[in-house]
């Protein structure tokens, strides 16, 4: 999946070269560009919106980029921001908005360059937990660490969440397994699937996650509680599932 890479500037000019920029860096970059705070809020609000990291100019008419940024931020907390600005007056309102980076105008490419390596690091180690939930228009990422199970129902996948929330999308089951961390997730039935690390009681032909109960196929009884134990104990260890 290719990098998403979101750029919002009143200049146009200034948008061209940041984008000719970051396609030497790598020419597989998606890149949407705003001319405004106004019109990047409003694509925000959309839930197909999606991005990963946020180019954001501060001095803009209207809304500047720092009030831009804080709304941005009370719906899409995982978005790596990356300020743009002629003047570094705003460093402090950057670090309290968890800002990734602030570059000074005019842009310096081998400063851009090492701001990106550092970026899409974190994006590569992120991604391994990371899951977006597809439905009828609407995208969602979802930290697969607060993924309780997975059930299919006919065509739909029902998602269970640790909050309690259900999310669905289209697929099968075997399918999303492959997108899924392999050391925590098990296919424990025909139409479940879970995760090793919400797991609070392992019986003879079921694993209780939370209040709900879900079956395992006799099948693959053996197999589920070795991989339910060995999860079990790599977490005691000190690992991250």
């Amino acid at each position: 999946m290719p990098v998403r890479i979101a750029i919002c500037d009143d200049a146009a000019e200034d948008i061209a070269q940041l984008s000719s920029a970051l396609f030497a860096y790598d020419p597989l970059f998606s890149i949407t560009s705003f001319t405004s705070g106004q019109r990047l809020l409003e694509e925000c609000l959309e839930d197909s919106f999606v991005t990963d990291i946020l180019f954001l100019d501060i001095y803009m008419p209207e809304i500047d980029g720092i009030q831009t940024a804080q709304k941005i931020r009370a719906r899409h907390k995982d978005i790596k921001i990356i300020f743009l600005s002629s003047s570094n007056d705003h460093y402090l309102q950057a670090y309290e908005l968890f800002a990734f980076n602030y570059l000074i105008k005019p842009l310096d490419r081998g400063r851009l360059h090492a701001v990106m390596d550092r970026a899409l690091e974190e994006l590569r180690k992120e991604r391994g937990y990371k899951l977006l939930i597809q439905y009828k228009g609407s995208v969602r990422s979802v930290d697969c660490r607060d993924i309780r199970y997975l059930e299919s129902r006919d065509k739909l996948l029902l998602v269970y969440l640790a909050d309690d929330s259900i999310l669905q999308c289209y697929g099968k089951l075997d399918d999303i397994l492959e997108e899924l961390p392999k050391q925590s997730f098990f296919r424990c039935h025909q139409s479940f699937l879970v995760n090793l690390a919400q797991v609070t009681e392992v019986g003879d032909r079921y694993f209780r996650i939370g209040q709900a109960m879900v079956g395992i196929s006799r099948r693959y009884v053996k197999e589920a509680k070795d991989r339910y134990y060995a999860c079990l104990f790599s977490s005691m260890d000190g690992g991250r599932p």
